[in-house]
């Protein structure tokens, strides 16, 4: 203002300087004319700001009315400044108390009086001060029951000037289709629960699903939906989440693990949601192991019947009942027809064979479909592309519905020409010997049986001829028993040749039976006999190979030898018997002197089976020494003393022990005795025990031999086990193996009699031995023959170079120590030591060193045979027990 006084009053001063009034009055004139236009212009501007604000807020009032939810506007002071109808119609309590200026918290008492808030009733106050401290956040919501039933959702928000927006959300409905929801969730019969799509972490589960897991619902809401899956299946789970929140519904097989670490099958529908503000996913489980199970159980069981229908080995067809065209077909049928299952289903009988065999079958299944019968079974021909013609044993059957009516016609087939081959084959084996072709025992006693009872009637008499090869098991053993069983097939071919009408047969090994039925006894057998030897003379040439096989026979004749099977067949043996031990080759009719010595040897393998319970075997022990007289070991030699009969000599009791099997539990305690007895000695000194090529055969001899050490507590070491070649021969790389096991433990394995077999050298080659042993033979003939001692001289050589120790047992004169000391010989073992005795007698030996004094020994005579006893039959590895 000043400065426009002052621009005015320069514009009315002269030029002199004075101020020219009328020009000034003029100015101030003009300047309160322009001040009036101004005023008139913003009275203008006022009014049109007036009505635009009144037209606005008449806008603002109706997008309040507009607004389906209750809005109330507060100033600072929390005073009513605006609210829309809704609003009102929400609180009709208030009725015309509600006014611009109206207290927020005069408008709660009101309506706290009318008791609208159900929550309230009873505790007014307490609830007044709970909603004015939530009314005063910078924003706050919740929801409130309304004495009518209906639901509130109060939304508040400060504004920036201090005031506040309120907003009332009826959410009645809301809450009822949440209640229905609910209840259809907590009682749901399948398990459900709700997981935070962000977190992965359940938010919410329903009892079904708190039981079916096993969880605590504590432990279940502290788990998130990867927890009860497996590790493998996370991947999987993290990509099915996104697919689900795209509003997708998801519907595949997974794996959930229950509280206990059981994985369930489960199927699974999920449900985006939203909750709270939170996108949620609401997950329903079907629990489909058991169905998974039983589906995957059927599929078994279905590829199971597929699997064996294909693989059964007798061909199976089906056929429906109209056309009876082929509808199924296994693998086995297309073996038998010839063709694949292509070229036969969809095709009748007709299509596929001819003649009367298509005929056959069409009639029979026509039977069956007509219900005639349910089920035939029979035996067709059949003319196939590969095989010929074949037997078939077919079973037709017709497969009925609940009505009785024919759904399949199902056939069975199985080609049987082979069983009926094999049958007649069993048929012919069963009485036949299998390597000969000659008639077998069972065919033999049969046939004596019938001969016997026609003889009763007829009172003709007839012979038994019981026929054994001699040296056969040599000629076994040495050549191996391929050319064994042709010896047999030749002696077969040449005993029918030559035994014209006699019945011939093979009992088993090298032994043969004759029904001799000639009348003229005894001198038809007798001739029988001679022309069976004569027979054996000429030389069999098998294989490249020349031998010679002599026979030894012996004769029983009905009815003076016997009037039944059992006594003519025994005495048939008993003379056999004798005709071996009197040099074979010979043929001896029975005599009743035989029968009893037959009956003492029987009767001595009978008391031999309990002389071991009986205490009647002992051990006797013979001492080993160096050349130079030192002790080294004892070799432990088996005897039986008989309560009756005194000494019965090894040669005699040892053979009837392999030949019952009583060697197995003899040779057993003959090593447990030996090492319990060797543990309990001062010295370290070995023990040579025997073994039976019996042993080899039957039994596990390597478990034998490791428990008797562990149980008696003997070192391997000081154990030698001896064997002679006839272990060997056989079943060779068996032996091997067994022997390499022992050998393995740390015991020693010795060849004892060696020289006497026939292939030592062969032997010696195959296997590793400890220790070679010189039969005795050859040390009894040192200084009387010449080519005993080129024997001895080259068996130490040949123990030197392969540099294995070589012992000589037999030692019984100084001179024969001192030839052996000559060649080198290290280790010596018989009388000039001493003689087998119990191990008491050496006690010496056993306590202390002890050197033989070498000196000349009387030699006492060798044991007589016990008194009544045959001779023995053969050579054995235990002859010196």
């Amino acid at each position: 203002m000043h400065k426009l006084c002052a621009r005015q009053l320069a514009k009315a001063r002269r030029a002199d300087g004075e101020v020219d009034l009328a020009v000034l009055a003029d100015l101030v004139s003009a300047t309160y004319d322009e001040a009036d236009l101004d005023r008139q212009r913003t009275d203008r501007a006022i009014s049109q700001m007036i009505e635009e604000v009144e037209r606005l807020h008449a806008r603002l009032r109706d997008a309040f009315d507009v607004v389906p939810e209750g809005l109330a506007l507060l100033d600072e002071n929390d005073r009513f400044v605006m609210w829309n109808k809704r609003y009102a119609e929400l609180f009709p309590d208030l009725g015309g108390q509600l006014r611009v200026g109206l207290a927020y918290v005069d408008a709660l008492r009101v309506v706290l009086a009318s008791g609208t808030y159900t929550d309230a009733i009873g505790r007014e106050e307490e609830w007044l001060r709970e909603r004015l401290d939530r009314h005063a956040e910078a924003s706050s919501s919740e929801e409130q029951r309304l004495q009518s039933g209906r639901w509130l959702r109060i939304e508040e928000c400060r504004t920036s000037d201090g005031g506040s927006v309120g907003i009332r959300v009826d959410i009645t409905e809301l809450k009822q289709r949440e209640a229905s929801f609910r209840l259809l969730y907590e009682n749901n019969p399948v398990p459900m629960f709700v997981y935070d799509a962000e977190t992965l972490k359940i938010v919410s589960v329903n009892d079904m699903a708190v039981a079916h897991y096993g969880y605590s619902r504590e432990q279940f809401l502290a788990l998130t939906i990867l927890d009860i899956r497996p590790e493998a299946d996370w991947e999987a789970t993290l990509e099915a989440v996104a697919t689900t929140l795209d509003d997708r519904r998801m519907s595949r097989l997974w794996r959930h693990r229950k509280a206990n670490g059981d994985l369930i099958d489960v199927d699974i529908y999920a449900r985006p949601l939203r909750q709270e503000g939170r996108r949620t996913v609401l997950v329903a489980v079907i629990d489909v192991t058991e169905r998974k199970k039983a589906t995957e159980e059927l599929q078994r069981t279905r590829e199971f019947l597929d699997t064996i229908i294909e693989n059964i080995p007798v061909t199976l067809f089906v056929k429906e009942p109209i056309e009876q065209r082929y509808i199924l077909l296994n693998r086995a049928g297309e073996q038998l027809f010839g063709r694949p299952r292509e070229h036969v289903l969809g095709k009748t009988v007709y299509d596929l064979f001819a003649g009367e065999a298509a005929e056959f079958a069409v009639a029979q299944e026509a039977e069956i479909l007509r219900g005639d019968r349910r089920q035939i079974i029979g035996h067709e021909v059949m003319d196939t592309p590969h095989s010929g013609r074949r037997l078939l044993s077919i079973n037709r059957m017709a497969i009925v519905d609940a009505h009785g009516q024919p759904q399949y016609l199902l056939g069975v087939a199985e080609d049987i020409t082979e069983r009926k081959q094999a049958e007649e084959k069993i048929t012919f084996l069963a009485h036949h010997d299998a390597l000969t072709g000659l008639p077998n025992r069972v065919a033999f006693m049969q046939h004596l049986a019938e001969h016997l009872e026609e003889s009763e009637t007829s009172q003709a008499p007839f012979s038994v001829l019981s026929v054994d090869l001699d040296r056969f098991k040599s000629a076994n053993d040495l050549y191996g028993h391929p050319i064994g069983d042709l010896l047999l097939r030749e002696v077969a071919l040449r005993l029918e040749k030559t035994a014209v009408g006699a019945y011939v047969a093979r009992i088993g090994g090298d032994e043969f039976m004759l029904l001799c039925p000639d009348a003229q006894q005894p001198a038809a057998s007798e001739t029988l006999g001679k022309c069976l030897q004569a027979a054996m003379v000429e030389e069999f040439e098998l294989d490249g190979h020349r031998l010679h096989s002599g026979m030894s026979i012996g004769i029983a004749v009905y009815p003076m030898d016997g009037r039944d099977c059992k006594t003519l067949l025994a005495n048939a043996d008993a003379a056999l018997y004798r005709s071996k031990a009197e040099g074979r080759d010979t043929v001896r009719f029975f005599e009743p002197e035989m029968d009893r010595h037959l009956r003492d040897r029987r009767t001595l393998q009978n008391d031999l089976a309990t002389a071991l319970q009986r205490g009647e075997l002992s051990l006797h022990y013979q001492p080993q020494a160096r050349i130079d007289g030192e002790i080294f070991g004892f070799e432990a030699l088996l005897r039986w003393s008989h309560p009756m009969r005194g000494a019965v000599p090894p040669s005699v009791f040892v053979p009837l022990a392999e030949e019952s099997s009583l060697i197995i539990e003899i040779s057993e305690w003959v090593l447990t005795e030996a090492c319990r007895a060797a543990v309990t000695w001062d010295r370290p000194l070995t023990i040579a025990v025997n073994l039976s090529a019996v042993q080899f055969q039957r039994g596990d001899l390597p478990n034998l031999v490791q428990r008797v050490l562990l149980e008696t507590g003997l070192p391997p070491g000081r154990l030698e086990l001896e064997i002679t070649e006839s272990v060997l021969v056989g079943d060779f790389l068996r032996v091997i193996g067994l022997l390499r096991r022992i050998k393995a433990m740390g015991v020693k394995i010795a060849m004892d009699d060696f020289g006497t077999g026939y292939s030592s050298l062969s032997y010696l080659q195959a296997f590793p031995f400890d220790k070679i042993k010189i039969d005795r033979s050859f040390i009894a003939s040192i200084g009387c023959n010449e080519q005993a001692n080129a024997i001895i001289r080259a068996v130490i050589g040949l123990c030197h170079c392969l540099d294995i120790p070589v012992i000589a047992e037999g030692v019984e004169t100084d001179a024969q120590r001192d030839f052996l000391s000559h060649e080198n010989c290290n280790e010596i073992q018989g009388f000039l030591i001493g003689r087998p005795l119990p191990i008491m007698s050496y006690t010496s030996m056993t306590e202390g060193t002890v050197q033989v004094a070498w000196a000349e020994h009387a030699l006492e005579p060798a044991a007589p045979e016990a008194a009544g006893l045959i001779a023995p039959i053969a050579r054995t590895a235990f002859r010196r027990w």
